[in-house]
C-alpha cells in the first residue's frame, strides 16, 4: 500500500487566526428619530385608509419593532393616531 500524499492546503493546525474587531453601530440622534416619526406621519396621511399592526408598520417604514411601537404609541398619545381594538393604528375619523 502506498502512503498518502501530502495535501497542499494547511490543515486547521497550521492556520494562524487574528481577532475580529467589529464596530458597533451608534444609536440614531435624536434627530434621525424625528425625521422617522415625520415620515411615518406623513405616510398615514397618504394612504387614508391605512391601518397596519406594528409588525406590518416596522417593515414598511424599515424600522426594527420595538422602534416602531414606539413612535406608534407616541403618536397615539399626542391624538395623531389612534389604535383598534385588534391592535391596528391608523388615523382618527374626520370631523
Amino acid at each position: 500500500m502506498r502512503a498518502p500524499k501530502p495535501s497542499p492546503h494547511p490543515s486547521l493546525t497550521d492556520i494562524q487566526f487574528k481577532p475580529l474587531s467589529m464596530t458597533v453601530r451608534p444609536r440614531k440622534p435624536a434627530a434621525a428619530r424625528t425625521d422617522v416619526t415625520d415620515r411615518i406621519r406623513c405616510e398615514f396621511v397618504e394612504m387614508r385608509g391605512f391601518s397596519p399592526t406594528v409588525e406590518q408598520a416596522a417593515r414598511l417604514f424599515q424600522v426594527n419593532r420595538e422602534e416602531c411601537t414606539r413612535i406608534l404609541t407616541a403618536l397615539v398619545e399626542e391624538g395623531f393616531l389612534r389604535q383598534t381594538a385588534d391592535g391596528r393604528y391608523r388615523l382618527p375619523p374626520q370631523q
